[in-house]
């Protein structure tokens, strides 16, 4: 019986022990706290308590064969206090943690603001940091300074800014990292990534057609003159660099580059004008079947521009082939094409 009631007693000694050193490892998240609330004493503390009471020998029968009765009030009032205690502290995490996102998200929130192109008040995929001190998208700031006569300007302050631009090559990386994570979420890591996507397909694009003009492909010297004329496919506007590819691409008779690189010598785009050169790359163009060139020389005859007399007959004869679609190379906007229809209707019938 001895034995028996030592063996009880090593065993919930040896379970009050295995709690008491689990309680008193998590006393540092709130345990004190506990007691603090009202507690007078740990509930640990008074386990063992109870427990060391319990170890008092009852005698039954008269005093004959003393017997060991266990209690086991002081286990369930402590597995019912660590049970409190788990749940208030399931609770009191759960609010810090959501107290620390509210603060994370907040900050995150600050920095965003502070990441948005002043112009389009969008994140920029390849960020610039212009003298002024802000970061913009770099396509945003080279049109607002291309739109500003004189001196350009800060869209944010107004002052004059020189157009000196550096890359900010780690403010990307913080966006690209922030929106991976899932810190910057919604509708402006959406427009990112769609802006993404289409600039690493831009730039693939512009990539490939470089290679092939390296190779000697006119259609590609043109494409790479027009991307940079106006400003697309992810390259910077450049009249120069738009100009010398046109030229290439004249030089190697390809009709469309012909046409443009024409356009360039005629009103002195990227370089210095030269009229006659210019009819001459024009004229070629539109025999070629180039749309563009003979919707040039349709508009040029028509006003008698570019020292070419007044004829409206010649300006019915290109321009008709542009309306009714006889050009092999179609490569005019709406706007070119409308207005090559507005011109044969001020013509009239019989062309003057």
């Amino acid at each position: 019986m001895r034995r028996e009631a030592s063996g009880r007693r090593a065993r919930l000694r040896a379970r009050v022990l295995e709690c008491v050193k689990f309680w008193r490892s998590d006393r540092s998240c709130g345990v004190a706290a506990l007691a603090r609330r009202g507690g007078a004493a740990d509930p640990v503390v008074r386990a063992e308590r109870n427990v060391g009471a319990d170890r008092r020998p009852t005698h039954a029968h008269g005093g004959c064969g003393a017997h060991v009765v266990m209690g086991k009030q002081p286990i369930a009032t402590m597995q019912e206090a660590m049970a409190r205690r788990q749940a208030e502290q399931e609770k009191e995490n759960a609010e810090i943690a959501s107290s620390r996102e509210k603060k994370m998200r907040a900050s995150i929130n600050d920095v965003v603001a502070e990441l948005l192109c002043p112009i389009n008040r969008e994140l920029p995929f390849d960020p610039v940091l212009a003298e002024d001190g802000k970061i913009y998208e770099r396509d945003a700031i080279l049109k607002w300074f291309a739109k500003k006569a004189g001196d350009a300007t800060s869209p944010s302050t107004g002052a004059v800014i020189g157009t000196k631009l550096l890359p900010a090559v780690q403010v990307r990386n913080t966006i690209e990292s922030l929106i991976q994570t899932g810190a910057i979420e919604g509708e402006i890591a959406e427009a990112w990534q769609e802006a993404s996507a289409k600039k690493r397909a831009d730039e693939t694009k512009v990539k490939e057609t470089r290679a092939k003009a390296e190779g000697g492909d006119g259609y590609a010297m043109y494409l790479l003159g027009l991307w940079y004329r106006s400003g697309r496919g992810g390259l910077a506007q450049d009249a120069v660099q738009s100009r010398a590819w046109l030229e290439r691409s004249a030089a190697a008779r390809d009709p469309r580059g012909l046409a443009y690189f024409g356009c360039c010598l005629l009103n002195g785009i990227g370089g210095p004008q030269d009229i006659a050169f210019g009819l001459v790359n024009v004229t070629e163009a539109a025999g070629l079947g180039s749309e563009f060139g003979a919707h040039s020389l349709g508009r040029g005859f028509f006003v008698g521009g570019w020292g070419l007399p007044k004829d409206h007959v010649r300006a019915r004869f290109w321009l008709e082939k542009v309306v009714n679609g006889e050009c092999e190379f179609k490569h005019l906007s709406p706007t070119e094409r409308s207005l090559a229809e507005e011109i044969l209707e001020a013509l009239g019938p019989g062309g003057e």
